[in-house]
């Protein structure tokens, strides 16, 4: 479902990123790891198409995504890739379904509103559908966004810290809902985390050094 090869990225002249290749099937997971200031958030957001890399290739369903023009790259995103950041960034007055509703417009022009609901349902959040997302705890904040990430049933999920300002119980969570989702959805999972709670759950892991 992704794929990449030969990947490097520079901020500037004096530091260049070699990332790792990787190969992520739909409905399987890779933790992307290493010690701070190693690329880690860097490479999800090329992964993403949010940078663009100085060599190489990724291909997300049969699609060279660096090949893509700015206008066509934020297209595919918004219809094949869900991000899950380490801040949720929603828009604040709206409430957690409008918010869901506003990323299935952005992507295909239309509100799935039914969609939204399903999820939050699923989720567990339903109850909070009316609320703004200030009013959310910091374990239904980070739930919203997972079900942000699937409203346009992505091909890759990326998630980048989900666990880093949760306890120990909602870590667990929502390391738990992202797994059992991606395989719901048949969506590859790249979680980029140093939060070693989860690192020994995942076998198929890159660590950059």
């Amino acid at each position: 479902m992704i794929n990449t090869n030969n990947i490097t990225f520079s901020y500037n002249k004096d530091q260049l990123f070699h990332m790792p290749d990787l190969h992520c099937d739909a409905g399987n997971t890779i933790l992307i790891t290493g010690d701070s200031g190693k690329g880690k958030t860097t490479y999800l957001h090329i992964l993403a198409g949010l940078l663009r890399p100085t060599t190489g290739e990724i291909e997300i369903n049969k699609t060279n995504i660096v090949a893509l023009s700015e206008k066509k790259n934020d297209t595919f995103r918004g219809q094949n890739i869900g991000l899950v950041f380490q801040k949720s960034y929603f828009i604040s007055a709206l409430t957690v379904l409008e918010n869901l509703e506003m990323a299935s417009w952005l992507a295909t022009g239309k509100k799935n509103t039914e969609r939204a609901k399903r999820l939050l349902e699923q989720l567990d959040i339903a109850k909070q559908s009316d609320k703004l997302p200030s009013q959310l705890s910091i374990g239904q904040q980070q739930r919203v966004s997972i079900a942000r990430a699937l409203m346009n049933e992505p091909k890759v999920l990326l998630a980048d810290e989900p666990t880093s300002s949760l306890d120990d119980k909602n870590a667990e969570k929502v390391i738990a809902l992202l797994t059992s989702l991606s395989k719901e959805y048949k969506a590859a999972l790249i979680i980029v985390t140093h939060d070693n709670r989860i690192k020994e759950k995942f076998s198929n892991r890159i660590t950059l050094v």
